[in-house]
């Protein structure tokens, strides 16, 4: 019988062997820094999974008020997270490293992530009319949500913002501009206070 150990009980070894940056390994510091790309989105899709199914779970009325009240509150302690992984980015990956790698993954975006898509639309759900009322959720908690959804956002868009400045996005639209539509119009200025996404560091 196979003794169950961390490493196996996570997967580690498949787990670690599916960062693979297009960078060849001799640009080592360009490539490590792919690397951190890689990994970001990848730890912020896993995180997402588990918000999803928690969100999912309320949604299909598997359980009741205070099994729905604790999941929506993990659900939105995760999106925080998110800010964070965010953030992340934005303070230790050069934008002339991104710039340099960015053609390297073509098309690929952001954009094309199913999970936040997803995400976007529960939320959308769970905070019109009394979906999440009739569901037994409290006005706070899925304002905590939306809110957190709406600072994942500005980081974001600071973020992206930092890096490519007025240049199109890699998934075909206009970048910057298209992430600001998606703050429903609010002008940015309403949400500096509120947000946490990290300035641009200076250069020594």
């Amino acid at each position: 019988m196979t003794v169950m150990n961390y490493s196996r009980y996570l997967h580690l070894k498949d787990l670690l062997a599916l960062q693979n940056p297009l960078t060849p390994s001799e640009q080592r510091d360009l490539h490590d820094s792919e690397r951190l790309f890689i990994v970001v989105h990848q730890a912020s899709e896993t995180l997402l999974s588990q918000a999803l199914t928690d969100l999912r779970h309320i949604e299909a009325e598997n359980c009741g008020e205070r099994c729905s009240s604790y999941r929506l509150d993990r659900a939105t302690h995760i999106v925080h997270s998110l800010v964070g992984h965010v953030e992340l980015l934005h303070r230790t990956l050069e934008p002339e490293d991104f710039l340099s790698f960015r053609d390297r993954f073509g098309t690929a975006s952001g954009l094309q992530s199913a999970q936040f898509h997803e995400l976007f639309r529960a939320v959308d759900r769970l905070t019109s009319g009394d979906t999440g009322h009739r569901l037994g959720l409290e006005t706070l908690q899925l304002l905590g949500l939306s809110a957190a959804v709406r600072q994942w956002r500005y980081a974001h868009l600071e973020m992206v913002e930092h890096m490519i400045g007025t240049l199109p996005g890699s998934g075909d639209t206009s970048g910057l501009e298209y992430l600001e539509r998606q703050l429903n119009g609010t002008p940015r200025c309403e949400y500096a206070d509120g947000a946490t996404a990290g300035r641009p560091r200076t250069h020594s």
